[in-house]
């Protein structure tokens, strides 16, 4: 993860260390509480995200009930600050690399990523229990702790599609393109199927080492997500199993009542594939 010295030194009552990342939401900042000497991240959203009062409004009613989340694969939010320095969200640092990292730095090892695999599973099942889809579940967006602990990160855009739609029907444009599901490109309700087709992108790079739709515009890469069916990941990457690559196709399925009914079951079908390796 990029880590650059802060364009600040304080915010708020936090002293600022370090930049942890920057994204299309906002600027991600490691600082101290010197109130609990506890080390946390900072999320300062730029100006623009919010794109009303109402917005504003249900986003933090919404992180009132992200505080309440308690999973080991969930990284915990602390509060939400509204005032004249901006508004932030403080949570959980997590003081390893995110998934992009290890995708691009860490040797193939099957077994090592299935484990990986389900430990988001279990983190994104909780999210959907709770009644909340994430919107932007990508590489980046897990994290891991030293101990190899994977931990779902960043809420900017995590809430329920009855609220989202309200405030902004075209949310969409916010999620990053590689990842969106073809249903949110079409403006219709976001659901953990969503989530679903967002992780089997994901899934297609950590197993096949390569992006299922390697085109070069925005507008080409929302046709290949509506229309396109990518190549099978074994034909990239033979060492992925057959029936892996069976289920990061149905993760990736157009219409969502194809996919996965829930993490659970994907889950169980990659536990099945890690035992028949043994």
């Amino acid at each position: 993860m990029a880590q650059t010295t802060p364009d600040r030194m304080t915010l708020y009552r936090f002293k600022l260390d370090r930049i942890l990342g920057k994204g299309g939401t906002g600027v991600v900042y490691r600082g101290v509480d010197p109130e609990k000497g506890e080390v946390v991240a900072i999320k300062l959203f730029f100006a623009s995200f919010f794109r009303n009062k109402l917005h504003l409004k249900e986003f933090a009613r919404s992180v009132n009930k992200f505080r309440k989340f308690k999973h080991i694969n969930v990284a915990h939010i602390h509060e939400f600050i509204q005032g004249e320095e901006g508004e932030c969200l403080v949570l959980e640092y997590v003081d390893g690399p995110d998934l992009k990292y290890y995708i691009e730095n860490r040797p193939w090892n099957l077994q090592e990523r299935l484990v990986i695999a389900a430990q988001i599973c279990n983190g994104l099942q909780y999210i959907h229990d709770m009644g909340f889809t994430h919107h932007d579940l990508k590489p980046s967006n897990i994290l891991f702790t030293r101990k190899g602990i994977a931990k779902l990160v960043d809420y900017s855009l995590c809430g329920n599609s009855s609220w989202l739609t309200l405030f902004d029907p075209s949310v969409h444009e916010q999620v990053t393109p590689m990842y969106i599901a073809p249903e949110l490109i079409r403006n219709e309700k976001a659901t953990p199927q969503s989530d679903i087709y967002s992780l089997g992108i994901t899934f297609y790079i950590l197993f096949a080492m390569r992006t299922p739709f390697p085109v070069d515009t925005l507008q080409k890469l929302y046709t290949c997500h509506l229309r396109v069916i990518p190549d099978n990941p074994s034909m990239h990457n033979p060492k992925c199993p057959p029936g892996l690559c069976d289920i990061i196709m149905r993760m990736i399925d157009k219409k969502p009542e194809n996919r996965f009914q829930d993490c659970d079951q994907l889950r169980i079908a990659l536990a099945d594939i890690g035992r028949s390796r043994i």
